[in-house]
């Protein structure tokens, strides 16, 4: 089962990334965060999921059948999504000052 979960927290990591980078900036539309920002915390996130599936690939193999690997995987998909929610959040409130200020 943690192999499952450690490719979930692959695929996890990576579809952000693709979706950034095939999103094309509308010109039209006034942008209400930060694209470059949140690029930063979408490739921080990535990064972290990736050591986390190694992790979670780790503790399977030296602790099989006790759950643990398990465990770890399921509250890492829960914290990035927890991340990702704040970072939107920060870039918001961040593009909002910059707004008042500029």
């Amino acid at each position: 089962m943690f192999w499952a979960l450690a490719l979930i927290l692959l695929a996890l990591a990576g579809f952000p990334l693709v979706v950034l980078r095939r999103r094309r900036p509308d010109q039209a539309s006034p942008a209400r965060v930060d694209l470059e920002q949140i690029k930063g915390f979408a490739y921080v996130g990535a990064a972290a999921l990736v050591l986390l599936a190694g992790t979670v690939v780790g503790l399977g193999l030296a602790k099989q059948g006790s759950g643990i690997a398990e465990a770890v995987a399921v509250l890492g998909i829960f914290a990035y999504v927890i991340y990702l929610a704040a970072a939107a959040v920060v870039s918001y409130a961040a593009r909002g000052r910059t707004a008042v200020r500029g």
